[in-house]
This record gives structure tokens, C-alpha cells and sequence, in this order.
């Protein structure tokens, strides 16, 4: 019964966060509320980021880039395109990602967003909407969609070789300490199951260049921990600015975790079907 709860009703609440947090002026449109009376560009100007992670994704190393490029669309309107590549689970993954929003920098986003991942033993796609709610020192998110995964391969997570829709949901807090140090905390729904993420990211005071590192848990026995060094283009600003101003989050990379892990024998099933607890390998 517990599974059957989450798999409706987290996702729906995901999809209701998402309208809440938008709902920037009461009884108004949420693009008009945060478009309309923006009171500085969606996007400061055309800007980038380039980041390397290495890690271990259920007790497997995995290494790989991401990039991301974002541009102003008039005044009140931006997009930004993203791409990946990681390298886990013997198999290579390459992603692209959109997305088309209206923002306000002192107030919040609202946008669509998508994602496609390939690899070998996978095929992944995300077409949803995601939006952001910002207080002083605080943010507020949610993404949610439609998913369309593939597993080419046998795989842990129960229902991925017969059932291949699903919906995609990840709701996130921010809490920004120091302008230049993000705290993370979400959950997300993949495959009808349950994840939980923790994030931190630290803008050093070498102009532009930030080290982050991010560790999840959920059902299966998943796990995962992966570490890295992000460099920003696009002028010297504080990093809380950087993501309310410039791009937001890599969508890929948002979800590479359990996108990768959902088709990969996570662990070898002891009797009684327990498995062992060995989340990594070091």
C-alpha cells in the first residue's frame, strides 16, 4: 500500500508544488505575474557553464562534463541549452536538454523544460514544466513531467521492462548561507520510486570557478556520490546570481543519477530478498 500511495501521490504534489511556487501575484497569470512586472532581464546576458564530476553511482565509478548556455530572449524571456556526456556502468551517455522560461530575478521562474539521455543500455526522455519561487536567501523549485525510459538491459527497478511511461517529478530547497555557498536539499520521483538528494556548491573566490559535490540515497538499495569543479562564463557576479540571473540547473544533470542506474543490476538479491548494504566502493 505505501508504494502505491507514492507512486500517485508524490508526483501529483510535485505537480501541485510547481503551480503553488508560480503563483507569484495572487489571481494574476503565473508568466504574466513574473514577466510582466519583471523588474530586470530574465537572462543578465549570454552565459555559460562547464563543469567535470567523478564519483561512484550504486557501488560503479562514473566520470563524465556537462555544459550549459544561456541567452536573452527580449527582456522577460530566456533559453538555455545544455548537454552531457558521463561515462558509468561500462557505457557511454550523451544528453541534451531546453529550456524556454520567463523570470524574474527578485521574484521567481516559470518555464518548460526538457531532457533526452542515450546510451547503450538506455534511452531516456523528459518533456515537463519546472518553476522557482525566490526569497532573500532561499529557493524554492520544482520540475515535473512526462518520462519515456527505455532499458535496453535487465534491470533492478521493477516495472521498467513492461511499463515505460512514467511521470518525473523533483522538488528542491535552496538555502543560499553566504551568497556564494548553495545548500541543497530535494526528492524526486523516477520509475514510480522514491530518491532523495543532498547538494552543496561553492563559488571559490577564483572568478567564475565553483566545486560541488552531490550524494543521494533511495529504493533498490540505490546510492550515489559524485563530486566536481564547475567554471561560469559570463562576468563576475556571486553565485546565488548566478543561478537566479544567468542558467538554471542542467536538467541532465539534475537526473543523471537515477537515469543511469535505472538500467543497471544495482546488487546481487541475498536470501529473503534483502540486499547487501554496501552502497559504495570506497
Amino acid at each position: 500500500m505505501k508504494k502505491h500511495i507514492h507512486a500517485h501521490t508524490l508526483p501529483l504534489l510535485a505537480a501541485l508544488a510547481i503551480a503553488s511556487l508560480t503563483q507569484l501575484h495572487a489571481g494574476a497569470p503565473p508568466v504574466q505575474g513574473i514577466a510582466a512586472a519583471a523588474s530586470e532581464p530574465a537572462v543578465s546576458g549570454i552565459n555559460g557553464k562547464l563543469d567535470a564530476n567523478y564519483g561512484a553511482i550504486n557501488r560503479s565509478s562514473t566520470r563524465g562534463v556537462a555544459g550549459s548556455i544561456s541567452v536573452p530572449l527580449g527582456r522577460r524571456f530566456g533559453a538555455q541549452f545544455d548537454g552531457l556526456y558521463q561515462h558509468g556502468f561500462s557505457t557511454n551517455i550523451y544528453g541534451a536538454g531546453t529550456h524556454l522560461f520567463a523570470r524574474d530575478p527578485g521574484r521567481g521562474l516559470i518555464g518548460l523544460a526538457s531532457s533526452g539521455m542515450t546510451s547503450q543500455k538506455f534511452t531516456d526522455l523528459i518533456v515537463g514544466v519546472e518553476g522557482e519561487y525566490y526569497f532573500k536567501q532561499f529557493t524554492l523549485g520544482a520540475v515535473a513531467g512526462y518520462d519515456n525510459y527505455d532499458s535496453h538491459v535487465a534491470t533492478t527497478f521493477p516495472g521498467l521492462a513492461t511499463h515505460q511511461s512514467f511521470i518525473a517529478a523533483r522538488v528542491y530547497a535552496a538555502i543560499y548561507p553566504m551568497d556564494n555557498l548553495m545548500l541543497r536539499l530535494e526528492y524526486q520521483s523516477r520509475f514510480n520510486h522514491n530518491f532523495y538528494v543532498a547538494h552543496v556548491e561553492w563559488q571559490t573566490p577564483v572568478s567564475g570557478v565553483a566545486l560541488f559535490a552531490d550524494g543521494g540515497v533511495g529504493e533498490n538499495n540505490y546510492a550515489h556520490l559524485l563530486g566536481g569543479v564547475r567554471i561560469y562564463f559570463g562576468g563576475s557576479k556571486p553565485l546565488k546570481d548566478r543561478h537566479r540571473k544567468d542558467d538554471p540547473s542542467n536538467i541532465g544533470s539534475t537526473f543523471i543519477g537515477p537515469s543511469s542506474a535505472g538500467s543497471t543490476q544495482t546488487s546481487s538479491t541475498a536470501p529473503g530478498g534483502s540486499a547487501p548494504q554496501q552502497p559504495f566502493p570506497f
